[in-house]
């Protein structure tokens, strides 16, 4: 069965957790995990704006090069495959979009800013005639109704986990653990990675978390305030 196809919004990629996770799924070749130089720009900014919150600072220039580093990073040696096919840096691919009659649809979305981001899920199903998952934590301005007409399935993250789970079980469970492993400073740990997918801030699954719970033999824990991003 071939990996289920899945574009991240930004709103997935800022997450430590849930990204590595994806990331890690991407490697197991369970998800073929993508985005675009747009999804990028917003990652960068948002990812800046935590790091100067955290240091209680206004966003500087400092903190948007720290963020682009750390994503250039992590295209290049995590996720060297996610560049949606015919997609560049010029932004032509998604003004052509915006002039194709076929997706006029979707130029009417709730929140304009998520235009490109539906586009460019709509972009990848056409080319490849396959169903593509957009996971995102914005389902209210990313509606089902409008996306799957051009084959878009928008999840929450924490469904997109629980569905490529479903489906295999025990490749996606040795993914988890590699992820939790990967984390060093803090530690983290198979349980602390039960509460994030349980956390309404993280993958917001209650359902999963209690499923991996009992196949890795652990105690489902209580919501903790220990976190990551």
């Amino acid at each position: 069965m071939p990996p289920l196809i899945v574009l991240a919004d930004a709103n997935v990629l800022v997450k430590d957790v849930v990204s590595y996770a994806f990331f890690d799924l991407a490697k197991a070749e369970q998800i073929d995990l993508r985005w675009t130089p747009q999804i990028e720009v917003e990652y960068v900014r948002h990812r800046a704006r935590l790091r100067a919150q955290a240091s209680g600072h206004a966003v500087a220039f400092d903190d948007l090069v720290w963020a682009q580093k750390r994503l250039d990073t992590i295209k290049r040696y995590v996720v060297p495959g996610f560049q949606l096919p015919d997609w560049d840096d010029n932004g032509e691919r998604l003004e052509l979009l915006r002039g194709d009659r076929v997706f006029e649809p979707l130029l009417r979305l709730p929140d304009p800013d998520d235009v490109h981001v539906a586009l460019a899920a709509a972009d990848w199903a056409r080319s490849t005639g396959r169903d593509v998952v957009l996971a995102t934590d914005n389902l209210k301005d990313l509606p089902t109704k409008l996306l799957e007409p051009f084959g878009v399935v928008p999840l929450h993250p924490g469904d997109v986990l629980e569905l490529v789970y479903q489906i295999n079980p025990e490749r996606v469970s040795s993914s988890l653990q590699k992820t939790v492993a990967d984390f060093k400073n803090p530690a983290f740990s198979l349980a602390d990675l039960l509460t994030s997918i349980s956390s309404p801030q993280q993958f917001d699954n209650k359902k999963l978390a209690a499923a991996l719970a009992v196949h890795w033999k652990l105690t489902l824990p209580q919501l903790s305030t220990k976190t990551h991003l």
